[in-house]
C-alpha cells in the first residue's frame, strides 16, 4: 500500500507489518508475538520501526524492558485488523473466480485500460474488455449480466449496485510550438476513433472543425509527431506515452473536459471489486501501455 505520510514523503506499508502490529496487541509483549509469528524479537522490533518510520508516528510507549500500545497504535490496530480482513475476504472471492471469466466495459480507453491491469494482477481469471460509447448498453450488460462491472462517467442511481469513484481524467490540445490557436474552431484535428464517450465531446466542443478519424493509435501516434496537426490528448495518455519535443500541452478548461470515472458492480461483489479498484489510484499509468495500444 503506497501513500504520502504526514512529512509529505511516499512510503509504503507492507502487510506483514500489521500483521506483526496486530500480533502485538494481541500476546501484549513483544516475545510472545515474535515466538507466535516465528522471528527473532529483534527482527520483530525493527519492523514495528520500520512501519512507525512509515507511518510518521509513534506507535508504542516505551519503557525500561516494556513496550505498550500509545492512542496512536491503539487506532493503528483497528485499521490494520480491517486492512487483514478486507485482504484475506478479497483473496476468498477471487479464489472462486481463479478458473472464472470476468467480463466488464467501460464507457472510456483509460478507465478499462486501469481496470484490466488492476484485475490482471489480482487474479488468475480470464478477462474480458470491452469499450462502449453508449451508457445504455453498458448498464443493460450489467443488468443481464453480461458484465461483471462497468465503468461510467457518473454514478448509477440504483440500490442494486455500488458506484465507486476511482479516477479523474482532463483533456489537453496538443500542438506544434508555433500553431496559430486561433481561431481555433473550423480548423483539421487528428482524432482516434475508439475512445469512447470522448468522441462525442470533441464533437460537441468544435462542432466545426473537420475531424479526421484515426482507428490505429500507433499510425495516430505517428502522424502527431510528423504533422503540425491539432489533436486531444489526457492527462493519463500523457503519462503513458513518451514526451513529444515538437508538441505543446494546453490544457482545457472547460467543464466537460474534466470527467469523474465511477467503476459500477452489484453490491454482493463489493468484496472482490473494491480493494481492487481502489488499487487504480496509485497505478503506473506507464505498465498500461501494451493494453492502450
Amino acid at each position: 500500500m503506497c501513500y504520502n505520510n504526514e512529512k509529505g514523503r511516499e512510503t509504503m506499508i507492507e502487510f506483514n507489518q500489521l500483521e506483526h502490529l496486530v500480533s502485538i496487541a494481541k500476546n501484549k509483549t513483544i516475545s510472545k508475538a515474535a515466538e507466535e509469528l516465528l522471528i527473532s524479537q529483534p527482527g520483530l522490533t525493527r519492523s514495528m520501526q520500520r512501519l512507525e518510520d512509515d507511518l510518521g508516528v509513534s506507535l508504542f510507549n516505551r519503557k525500561k524492558n516494556k513496550i505498550e500500545l500509545n492512542e496512536n497504535g491503539k487506532l493503528a490496530v483497528e485499521f490494520a485488523q480491517n486492512l487483514l480482513a478486507e485482504r484475506e475476504e478479497m483473496i476468498k472471492e477471487l479464489t472462486k473466480l481463479s478458473q472464472n471469466h470476468i467480463s466488464f466495459g467501460s464507457c472510456a480507453p483509460a478507465p478499462l485500460w486501469g481496470v484490466e491491469y488492476a484485475l490482471s494482477n489480482n487474479t488468475e481469471a480470464q478477462i474480458e474488455s470491452t469499450l462502449v460509447q453508449d451508457e445504455n448498453i453498458l448498464i443493460e450488460g450489467l443488468e443481464k449480466g453480461d458484465y461483471s462491472l462497468i465503468v461510467l462517467h457518473h454514478p448509477l442511481q440504483d440500490k442494486k449496485y455500488i458506484s465507486q469513484e476511482f479516477l479523474n481524467e482532463s483533456l489537453y490540445l496538443s500542438v506544434p510550438p508555433a500553431h496559430p490557436l486561433a481561431p481555433f474552431n473550423g480548423q483539421s484535428v487528428l482524432l482516434l476513433s475508439r475512445i469512447g464517450f470522448w468522441n462525442e465531446v470533441c464533437q460537441r466542443m468544435i462542432p466545426e472543425s473537420h475531424l479526421l478519424f484515426q482507428d490505429d493509435p500507433s499510425v495516430f501516434n505517428e502522424l502527431t509527431k510528423m504533422s503540425a496537426l491539432p489533436n486531444f490528448r489526457s492527462d493519463i495518455t500523457i503519462q503513458i506515452e513518451e514526451a513529444e519535443d515538437n508538441r505543446i500541452l494546453i490544457p482545457i478548461t472547460d467543464p466537460e473536459a474534466h470527467v469523474r470515472y465511477y467503476a459500477i458492480y452489484p453490491k454482493d461483489k463489493k468484496n472482490l471489486f473494491q480493494p481492487i479498484i481502489k488499487q487504480i489510484k496509485d497505478i503506473d499509468w506507464k505498465k498500461t501501455k501494451e493494453l492502450s495500444k
